[in-house]
């Protein structure tokens, strides 16, 4: 409530900026309170409004209805958005910055240390020490022999796209508990680092004692198995990768031609 001669705010809205508008009954004008525009005041609200002539001395009620409603000019608010796509795209490109070489780095297999070794030299997979002795590419086809035990025939052949590269490898579990070799980690490939196919059918058929370096290994035991990777008839095998596993800090290439 506001006595008679103080300001009050009404529901009439300042023209420049929307906000609602205070009464100055000693002055006769409707000022606003932020840009400080004043108008006349209406006559019927000039003589004792809101009472008329005979309202004088009697305290003003004003209810004011209007809601002040901040208008920002076109230009800052297209200058606000410009700033917020700025902030946006510069935190957008920080982020790839960091992520995108590490993934990079990851899914190109740069990362860490590369040692090359030769052919039947020994090197530390983990708890294993693995070893290349030797590389036959002279094959077109591996055929699973007969097995004298069945009463009919039951040899079967695969044959190469390009010719079957078949790898003498061998491992020994020089730790203290049985463990699986991370077979998942042999990887060969070309001069030009062009990863090889390696097929599983004719590497079945190639190993008849039926080793199998994905079973456990007892400390001190050695298993032989021979890899057999499909080389495009383009080009040569000229690395075999052996390490922890495809992700790892180091890396050991074995050099086989």
């Amino acid at each position: 409530m506001t006595g008679q001669g103080q300001s009050a705010t009404v529901s009439s809205s300042c023209p420049s900026c929307g906000a609602g508008m205070e009464v100055d009954q000693a002055a006769g004008v409707m000022r606003c309170p932020y840009c400080r525009r004043e108008v006349p005041m209406p006559a019927s609200q000039a003589s004792g409004w809101p009472y008329g002539a005979g309202g004088t001395g009697v305290p003003h009620i004003t209810i004011s209805t209007s809601t002040r409603t901040i208008r920002q000019p076109p230009e800052v608010i297209r200058r606000q958005k410009l700033i917020a796509v700025v902030f946006l795209v510069g935190a957008l490109l920080a982020v790839g910055g960091v992520l995108i070489p590490s993934f990079w780095s990851i899914f190109s297999g740069s990362s860490g240390d590369v040692e090359e070794v030769a052919v039947g030299a020994t090197a530390r997979v983990k708890s294993f020490e693995a070893t290349v002795r030797g590389v036959d590419c002279s094959k077109k086809a591996i055929t699973k022999p007969d097995d004298p035990a069945t009463s009919y025939d039951d040899s079967a052949t695969e044959k190469a796209k390009g010719k079957f590269c078949v790898v003498s490898f061998s491992v020994k579990n020089v730790g203290d508990k049985t463990d699986s070799y991370p077979t998942t980690s042999l990887e060969a490939t070309s001069p030009t680092e062009r990863v090889l196919e390696r097929s599983t059918i004719a590497e079945m058929y190639a190993n008849t004692k039926g080793t199998d370096l994905d079973e456990p290994i007892d400390p001190g035991k050695t298993v032989d198995q021979l890899l057999v990777y499909d080389v495009p008839a383009d080009t040569t095998l000229a690395y075999l990768r052996i390490s922890d596993d495809l992700f790892a800090d180091s890396t050991i290439k074995v050099k086989v031609s």
